[in-house]
């Protein structure tokens, strides 16, 4: 049996078990997906533990941008961006990948987004993944918003690196008039509804957090109308991707029955 796994701390609520496991008995395939609590001071063991008994594992808060420094080799674009969430073991040598950033491209290409201006909430590891892709897809300009205003400076380093203007703004500021609102922190959108969506004229949000029922800033952008993408579709896409990596290409399941699956998960434990 091949085993595979997520790692993060505190990691309290993660739907990427189910998510992967379902993927594995419709492909008939002999594996296991676990999550493993992992804490920075535990991570370099870890590592190690890795290269002989797992076949890969994924990444989450708060470790996508240290364990880029721990392993051996970095796809070009996640040594661009420094954040990686999902390993791959060849022989005892990890391989890093960023599987989140093709998730949030293919998401905003499915919803027609031809790269018009963005507000980001969050400076970590997935708004690393966030710039690279809004990158890709032509978009030039963008706002950061986050509490550590240091860290929000060095994501528009990384934007600048990539063509992207890139300028921190702060709370109660004057946003412009972004076309997307990103929320690339794991708070649910708090933040994010805190900035009246309505005064802020954004068409489109993409919610990277997710919980058992809606985050209150998707629930206030379908209220309003917006183009909502969730983070139970960022979540199945980018898993998905890392599957593919793992045990080699498949077209079924997609990703609407993935996510039609994990709904259905979410909406029996609320009840």
């Amino acid at each position: 049996m091949r085993v595979f796994g997520l790692i993060g701390y505190p990691l309290e609520y993660t739907l990427s078990p189910q998510i992967h496991n379902y993927v594995f008995r419709r492909l008939n395939i002999d594996a296991d997906y676990v999550p493993l609590r992992v804490t920075s001071k535990r991570l370099p063991h870890f590592i190690e533990f890795a290269r002989d008994s797992l076949n890969g594992f994924n990444v989450t808060i708060p470790h996508k941008v240290a364990v880029a420094r721990l392993i051996d080799e970095l796809d070009d674009d996640t040594r661009a961006i420094g954040s990686v969430n999902t390993v791959v073991n060849n022989e005892g040598r990890l391989i890093g990948h960023n599987t989140d950033y093709l998730a949030v491209k293919d998401s905003l290409l499915a919803r027609g987004y031809g790269g018009e201006e963005a507000l980001i909430i969050g400076a970590g590891g997935a708004a690393r993944a966030v710039v690279l892709a809004l990158s890709k897809l032509g978009c030039r300009s963008i706002k950061v918003l986050n509490r550590t205003r240091e860290r929000a400076v060095d994501l528009c380093k990384l934007a600048d690196t990539l063509g992207v203007n890139c300028s921190v703004t702060e709370l109660g500021s004057d946003y412009g008039k972004p076309h997307l609102l990103v929320n690339a922190t794991p708070i649910s959108g708090e933040e994010a509804w805190m900035l009246n969506l309505g005064k802020l004229e954004v068409s489109m949000i993409l919610d990277m957090a997710y919980g058992p029922s809606d985050t209150e800033l998707v629930r206030r952008g379908r209220e309003l109308g917006l183009t909502v993408i969730d983070g139970i579709e960022v979540l199945v896409r980018q898993a998905i991707e890392a599957d593919k990596l793992w045990i080699g290409g498949f077209s079924e399941p997609g990703v609407e029955e993935v996510v039609k699956f994990i709904r259905g998960i979410t909406k029996s434990s609320g009840e």
